[in-house]
């Protein structure tokens, strides 16, 4: 009983037992996406690469995947839908795709099917950044974030857990030594959210994401979020390194 998303809520509002996820492991047939980042700014361009997970894992033959992408204050600007599904899918996002807009946001992908296959299935493909057209460096899916039904459009961004009264402190494990350093963070919650980063304050609201460049050897995120987990970038000459922090 305990373990159900209202007494999570419960518990993670005032610190007690609390729950990073928030998801419903009893309910079948959901698609749940990583939260993607997208850049074309400081000539970047990102290439996401999918496959057609159902197929491969469930046999379901009849299936589709969404891609919806959303700005860095949380509001959609597009949505691509991928009919008959290869193995595998490359996604090209430079300034062009996104309407010549240059500059950071996020992204998602669901599955959809009418088929039941009675489980949950989590996206959690790579996604690669260049600058400058220099080879790309690529990384994995950073934290479960949003879910949909796939017989619905519904989509929930509320997966990560967050607490009203304690502030959650995060670390990176690494030393910083590059050049340069930047990450990206996303607001995997419901509600507006405050992140102290090595004691600056930022405000992101809802679904929205903040790039940071880090002037430290290291990396502190406090805020009400039970996992804020960024993405890092580093930068050595022409080299650029892409991964979780």
């Amino acid at each position: 009983m305990f373990r159900k998303i209202f007494f999570k809520k419960i518990r993670n509002f005032f610190g007690i037992f609390p729950s990073y996820f928030l998801i419903d492991f009893n309910k079948k047939n959901y698609s749940i996406s990583d939260g993607f980042f997208w850049r074309t700014d400081n000539n970047f361009i990102t290439i996401f690469n999918f496959s057609d997970l159902l197929n491969i894992f469930y046999l379901v033959k009849e299936s589709n995947a969404e891609i919806i992408f959303f700005n860095k204050h949380g509001e959609m600007l597009k949505k691509l839908k991928f009919e008959n599904l290869d193995f595998l899918h490359s996604l090209v996002i430079d300034r062009k795709f996104m309407n010549n807009v240059e500059d950071y946001g996020t992204f998602y992908i669901f599955h959809n099917t009418n088929s039941k296959f009675g489980s949950i299935l989590r996206n959690s493909c790579y996604t690669g950044y260049s600058v400058n057209k220099n080879l790309p460096s690529f990384v994995h899916g950073n934290l479960s974030t949003a879910s949909k039904n796939l017989n619905n459009n519904k989509i929930n961004f509320d997966i990560i857990g967050k607490s009203f009264f304690k502030k959650n402190t995060y670390y990176v494990q690494n030393y910083l030594d590059a050049q340069k350093t930047e990450i990206l963070l996303l607001n995997p919650t419901n509600n507006n959210l405050d992140i102290n980063v090595n004691d600056k304050k930022y405000s992101l609201k809802n679904g929205g994401s903040k790039l940071i460049n880090i002037d430290k050897k290291f990396i502190k995120i406090v805020s009400n979020c039970y996992l804020i987990r960024p993405i890092v970038f580093s930068y050595e000459n022409e080299f650029l390194d892409v991964y979780h922090g």
